[in-house]
């Protein structure tokens, strides 16, 4: 059993998600718009930098939370299978760190202020909803965890599974609502290309025929694995 692999099953396809939003903004950046009058780009200029610096802050602080949430995944406590009572400790133990992490996650989305970009609180509010959907699962999955019976094999194979399977419904939680929110608003597309917290949940667009890639070129296994 790994948490690491089922509570954080939702966002794996993040990467891949905000590399089409990034190719999406540099083909409409490549666009030769038309240009105002000079002495109305300039006072256009100086009213929007500070407005669109603030965006790009406010984008990276939720990347950064996300991201954040992912990674704190890959550094959870590790499974200890020399008995089933350290096996099932030590499932509770990641199963809790993984909860804590969502919560604090879902806390500070909360206090991430009001987004200086148009449809940027609604984002924020569906990513407080799924967090708190992820937390549900892992709650839920923990108190299983603590009523195994490791007494025997069969008891303890039974608890286990009905564990593994709490946590599969993790699996389910899709992400795909709000990043697809960052197609629609082009906005929060550039900002986020702009931010430094959201490179890491970038990839480079794929060839035709090549596995996804995972930040860091690692090819990213398939669901559940």
């Amino acid at each position: 059993m790994s948490i690491r692999t089922t509570s954080v099953a939702a966002l794996a396809a993040v990467p891949l998600v905000l590399a089409g939003c990034s190719q999406q903004s540099q083909d409409q950046s490549q666009q030769a718009p038309q240009q105002p009058p000079a002495e109305q780009q300039q006072g256009q200029q100086e009213g929007q930098q500070g407005g669109q610096q603030d965006g790009v802050r406010w984008v990276g602080s939720l990347c950064g939370l996300i991201g954040g949430f992912a990674q704190s995944q890959q550094q959870g406590p590790q499974v200890d299978q020399s008995s089933p009572e350290a096996f099932k400790q030590s499932s509770i133990a990641q199963i809790d760190s993984a909860e804590q992490s969502a919560n604090q996650t879902v806390s500070e989305l909360q206090g991430l202020g009001p987004s200086p970009i148009n449809g940027g609180d609604k984002l924020n509010s569906t990513f407080q909803e799924g967090f708190v959907q992820v937390t549900d699962v892992l709650r839920s999955a923990k108190g299983k965890a603590e009523q195994v019976d490791t007494s025997n094999e069969q008891a303890f194979t039974q608890g286990m599974t009905e564990v593994q399977n709490e946590l599969k419904r993790g699996e389910q939680i899709n992400f795909q609502e709000q990043f697809t929110e960052f197609d629609r608003n082009q906005e929060l597309n550039q900002a986020a290309m702009q931010a430094q917290e959201c490179q890491a949940l970038m990839a480079p667009p794929q060839q035709p025929g090549q596995p996804p890639q995972q930040p860091g070129g690692a090819p990213q296994p398939p669901p559940g694995q």
